[in-house]
């Protein structure tokens, strides 16, 4: 249970590290930032659907989506102040204050706790609800209207 809750959102924190550390500088455009938006959010919504539909637990599939945002930003930016040679702890202790729950971060953890939770429900209209929200969720990270 807490292994997918705490571990699923190191894999866009991953994406995105190295998309930061290592793409950006070699080929900046702005495809490459909507085909990597489009990995940071749709793999691990994908292996939410799939975990909740699959094992139809309510709890861990509902927990791992609240919680796949907060713990991605979280994640990200304890991984890319790491590599900054003026980072010092109190940058870390204020970043994580100021994180907590801001609205984005409410709406996002709103949107993909219900994918979770229809997905984990079994049914295939709730399945088709659950990938509904998971497109909501691609397409607020992408940034289209």
């Amino acid at each position: 249970m807490f292994v997918i809750i705490f571990l699923l959102p190191l894999i866009p924190t991953l994406i995105y590290v190295g998309y930061k550390l290592i793409i950006i500088p070699l080929l900046p455009s702005m495809q490459m930032q909507q085909v990597f938006r489009i990995l940071i959010c749709g793999i691990p919504i994908s292996l939410i659907i799939a975990y909740g539909y699959i094992t139809r637990d309510k709890i861990t599939s509902t927990l791992s989506g609240v919680f796949l945002f907060p713990l991605f930003t979280i994640y990200s930016w304890i991984l890319l102040a790491l590599t900054d040679h003026y980072f010092t702890i109190e940058q870390l202790i204020g970043y994580l204050r100021m994180q907590l729950i801001p609205p984005t971060n409410a709406t996002f953890m709103l949107i993909n706790g219900l994918t979770g939770y229809f997905a984990s429900r079994g049914t295939k209209a709730s399945l088709l609800v659950a990938i509904l929200f998971g497109i909501l969720f691609s397409l607020f990270v992408l940034d289209i209207d």
